[in-house]
Formats: structure tokens, sequence, C-alpha cells
């Protein structure tokens, strides 16, 4: 019997080692080098990890903490998951505990007013974890029952590449993580800690002391069997859901998709369906629409973001991102307060103000200012000490780049606008580019859109919100067609297009996080960015500003394309497909290798879907 029991738990622990994900190995790094853009090493250093009141991790921060690798080792006792150099083969960008940090470049701020961000909220980085992680205090959680772990922005909008041993990084850029293979060990690393021997004693004696009494030990050992028990019976629904869903890998994620599921799903799980009216696995949609995480230097002044050019206001686009990373909300339980909320909408305001800077048209006295520009973060400059050839003299150097203009000026100008760094300022003072002044003096660049039938890649993120409907139940009170641009509000409906039902339910979780903390309308308005909660959904693809566009590979919405050589040829004429590894975008074009071009790095196959590949028109 117990022979027969033995045998049972080594194949079953053979059995989870082969659901191990397979990994990028690691490399060696002689030198990191963050890019000036015009953050200070502190202002950097928050915004990489403060809390947007985020949960995105199923478990408390002292158990992420706590938990060994998903590997068996005969002799030793295996390493922490959150070991920098194994959770960088994940994508994840090293940071230490303090600011400053890195060397060469970055960490100064030239341009505008330091942001006076918050400390009361700041857990700072005790652990050493990667850049985009954040923990949130069990004061500000809704339940207050423990410290949590979850994403901030940072996480997804912080790029990096590899070239010659120095490790690149470049603040507001493109991630290039892999969730899902993060995701798996994560569930892995909890199985290990419940299934292999000494494991689970190891975990106590970290999370609960070596102190701990047997009764704590027995909680701690029944509340990992509740967790995993948990994720395993979603995972198992999900199985069912997902036959159609397209692996996102390394640099993409169905972003849009994956809040709407966080939101009208599993956050109505808990709700008995007799309250809600249906069961919220109605609303689930499987993940088919996976992008690259978009660069964000600059956004905060165009008057549309979004690849879909759909969302406008920026305490709603943020609050909305913190949601859909697992920030708590109540919308389950109407005899509690509606749209309470775990999210730090102080916090995710002070980030939306780091990254937009002083406004670009008025100096700090609000005079005009005579050579508008970003005060925020801005665009990384190439950096030219390490990428340019030796060989390249200074005059043919000169000479590429008026070709270069010339070429851009022609082709690209009249979607993408006058180049942000062009020598004539013509940019800034472009009038068909810019709104008009608000009361607060505020204008914002109108960016273009092109119909996708026009840009000729896929179509199904920006068919997203014109498509998706998820059902709401009648004590949320939505209108139903809220924040849809230009309509009168419409009575409630049982359902609704997701897209508006997100914005309505955001807005009003904000409402009340500024009505708990008494704020007055005026800094409500600044906060809204001065503009409304408007929405559209024009199955259309923005065209914004190329400004550090080099530092944003692989290209078009969808991570498609992997160098800006491939991205400049026909569409006929562009791999089909190609691999993203850890050191960079591995493509054979034409002799060249995108590695050697200093590209970021990621793990997909070229296409929206991974059963078929990609027919792009030019």
């Amino acid at each position: 019997m117990k022979k027969s029991r033995l045998l049972a738990a080594i194949i079953g622990l053979v059995l989870l080692q082969a659901c191990a994900p397979t990994l990028p190995k690691s490399t060696n790094i002689d030198s990191v080098r963050w890019l000036n853009q015009n953050w200070s090493a502190d202002e950097r250093h928050w915004f990489h990890h403060a809390s947007q009141g985020t949960a995105t991790l199923p478990v408390p921060y002292s158990w992420f903490v706590a938990l060994e690798q998903p590997t068996l080792e005969l002799f030793k006792t295996p390493p922490l998951l959150k070991e920098p150099a194994y959770l960088s083969r994940f994508g994840f960008i090293p940071s230490p505990k303090t600011a400053p940090f890195g060397s060469g470049g970055g960490g100064q701020r030239n341009y505008g007013s330091a942001v006076n961000y918050s400390t009361e909220t700041y857990a700072g980085n005790p652990d050493s974890l990667p850049v985009g992680f954040a923990k949130t205090k069990a004061e500000n959680t809704l339940d207050k029952k423990g410290d949590l772990i979850g994403f901030t922005c940072a996480a997804c909008h912080t790029g990096h590449m590899e070239y010659k041993g120095t490790s690149i990084r470049i603040d507001g850029g493109p991630a290039v993580t892999d969730l899902d293979k993060f995701r798996t060990a994560l569930v892995l690393s909890l199985a290990y800690t419940k299934y292999v021997p000494f494991r689970f004693d190891r975990f106590a004696d970290r999370v609960l002391g070596k102190d701990r009494s047997g009764a704590d030990r027995e909680r701690l050992k029944a509340d990992l069997d509740a967790r995993l028990d948990a994720i395993l019976e979603v995972a198992e629904k999900l199985k069912e859901l997902d036959i159609n869903a397209v692996e996102e890998g390394f640099a993409r994620l169905d972003a849009l998709n994956r809040i709407g599921n966080q939101v009208f799903v599993t956050d109505f799980l808990q709700t008995p369906t007799e309250n809600l009216g249906f069961d919220p696995w109605d609303n689930y949609e499987t993940t088919d629409a996976p992008v690259n995480f978009p660069h964000i230097w600059s956004t905060s002044w165009f008057d549309w973001v979004q690849y879909d050019a759909s969302i406008m206001q920026p305490v709603v686009r943020n609050a909305g991102e913190a949601l859909g990373v697992s920030a708590q909300i109540n919308i389950g339980n109407p005899t509690h307060s509606l749209y309470a909320s775990s999210v730090l909408v102080r916090d995710v305001h002070e980030m939306e103000k780091l990254l937009a800077g002083d406004n670009p048209f008025l100096k700090k006295d609000s005079q005009i200012e005579p050579r508008p520009h970003f005060k925020g973060l801005r665009a990384p400059i190439w950096p030219s000490d390490l990428f340019d050839s030796p060989d390249l003299s200074a005059e043919d150097r000169a000479e590429m780049v008026t070709e270069g203009r010339d070429l851009y000026m022609k082709l690209c100008k009249s979607c993408h606008g006058f180049p942000v760094n062009d020598r004539t300022g013509a940019f800034w003072r472009d009038a068909d580019r810019w709104t008009p002044a608000n009361d607060a003096g505020e204008r914002y660049y109108k960016v273009t859109t092109k119909p996708q039938t026009d840009v000729g890649t896929d179509p199904a993120q920006a068919n997203v919100l014109a498509t998706r409907m998820v059902k709401v139940p009648p004590y949320l009170k939505l209108p139903a067609n809220a924040a849809l641009c230009g309509q009168a509000p419409k009575p409630p409906a049982p359902e609704m297009l997701f897209g508006s039902a997100l914005a309505g339910v955001v807005e009003r979780t904000a409402e009340a996080w500024y009505d708990k903390h008494d704020i007055p309308p005026a800094e409500r308005a600044a906060w809204n960015g001065h503009r409304p909660n408007c929405i559209q959904a024009k199955r259309a693809y923005k065209a914004r500003p190329l400004n550090g566009i080099w530092a944003t590979a692989p290209f078009l919405h969808n991570g498609s394309v992997p160098n800006l050589y491939s991205l400049l040829l026909p569409a006929a004429e562009r791999p089909k497909k190609f691999c993203l590894g850890h050191l960079g975008v591995r493509s054979k074009t034409r002799g060249l290798r995108a590695r050697n071009a200093a590209l970021p790095v990621g793990n997909v196959r070229t296409g929206y879907h991974a059963r078929r590949q990609f027919e792009r028109r030019a």
C-alpha cells in the first residue's frame, strides 16, 4: 500500500514537472543602462513599484516572496520564485530595493516640474521584485486581511533589450514579458508547495516564522489547499471555454478582453446567480485579440488613446487598467457600498501626471511657451554610442538623416504628422493637429485614425469594443449606452456593449473614491483631464507620432513585424513568422539579424491567430 502511494506521488511529481513552462536561458549582462527620458531616479523607482491597489497575483504578498521555483532538486533546496535571474526569463526587468540604480544615462529631470507623489501608500520594493511588481498594503484593500501583490502599469509599459552585454532599459516602452508562462509557473509553485515533501514546512517557516504554532501551520495549509483548488477549478473552466484562444506569448497580451473577463466575470463570481439574474460565465470572452504592449510616452496629450482610439479620459483609462489587473471592487453586493474598490485613485492620477508632465504649451506661470515641448516622460533618443557603426562617417550620417527626413515627409507625414523633433517646430505649430485650448489652457494632439480595412492588419482588437456584449445586473443602474460619445442616456438594459459597460463602471468607481475622500469639483475636473468620459468604437487603428519608434519593436498593433527593416519592406516581403527570444527579435531578413539591430524580445508567432498565417496588405 505504501509502495503504491509512493509510486503515485512520484508519477504526480513527474507530471507536474512536465507542465513547467519552457523558458529562454538567462544571459550574462555586463552593464545596465536606463536611457535618459526626463525622470529622476526617485520618480522612476516610485513609478515602477507604486501600487494602484491591485491584487494581480492570486496569493498574498507574503506567500509570493516565500514560494520556491517549480523545479525538483534532489540534494538542495530549490531557489525562491522571486529570484531576479529566474523572473527575468519571463521577460521581467530586475529592480533593486531603492533608487538610484542602473548606470550610464537616465535618472535626471531636465524639463518640467518634479512630481510630488504620495508616500503614504507607497510600500517601496523591500524584496527586490522586478519592475512593475507592487505591494498593496492591507489597509488599502477592501477586506483588510493582509498585504497583496499586484502589477503596476510599469509591468506592461517598461521595455528592455540586450545588446553586446548591455541591458538597455526604456521607461514607457513595450514590455517583453510572457504573463501566461509566469502564471503557469506560479500555479506550479503552489502545487509543488502542497505535494513535494518538506516544501510546505519551509514555506510555512518563511510565511509564519519558525516559532509558528501547529494551529497556525494547519490554517496556512488549509488556506493553501483552498486557493489551489479554486485556481484549478477556474483553470478547468477555461480549458473548456478557451478552445479557440490565441496564444499571446512574449510581448503581447489581449488586454481588452482580459479586463472585460476580470470585471464582468471574475468580479461577479462570488455573487449568487439569483442576485445577478445570469451566470457570470455568460460574459466570458476567449482571449483572441492579443496586441503588442503599447509605448506610452506623449500619450497623455493625445485626444484619443488605445490602439483603436477608443477612450479619452485619463482617470477612467487608468482606473480601468487597475481593475483589469485585479484591483478589488464591489459590484456584486448591492447591500454594501457599490463601486467601493481598492483602486488608489490619487496614486493613479500621480502616475498619469508623471507621464504627462506640465502643459507643453505653457510655462509654469501660465505664460505662452515660446518653444513647446513634452515635459513628462520623453521618447528615448537613439543611443548612438552603442548602436552606430564606427565605420559611418559624420557626413554619411548627416546625408542619411536628410534622405530619411525627405522620405518621411513624403510617405509618412499624412498619417503620423510632422516629426516631433522636427527642427522647424512644425509639430507644435500644425494647427490642424491640435485642439483649441480648454479652460485650463490644455490642448490635445488629434491622432489620425484609419479604418482597419485600410490598414490591412487583423481586425480582432478593433472589433472588441464594437461587438462584445456583456450582461449587467439592474442594481448597477448603468445606462444602456453609458459613456458613448454624443448620445443621450438610455434606460438600463440587461445587456449592453462591453466598452460602454466598462466605462460606466470605472467612472462610478472613480466617483465613489472622490466622494469618500472629499475631492472638490475643480480637482476632480483636473484629474479627469478636463475631458468627459467618452468612448468610441470605430473599428479603426490610430496613427500616433513616431517619436522613439526605434525602441518599440515588434511593430504594428499586434507585434507582427519583427524590426524596422521588415516594416519598411513591401508587406508581401515581410517575414511570415519569427521567434521572439530572450536576446532579441530573431529574424533573418536579407542577411541581417534583428538581434544585431538591438530590438526587444518575446516569443510569439506572427499573426493574430495561432492557427493561421498573417496575410498583410501594403
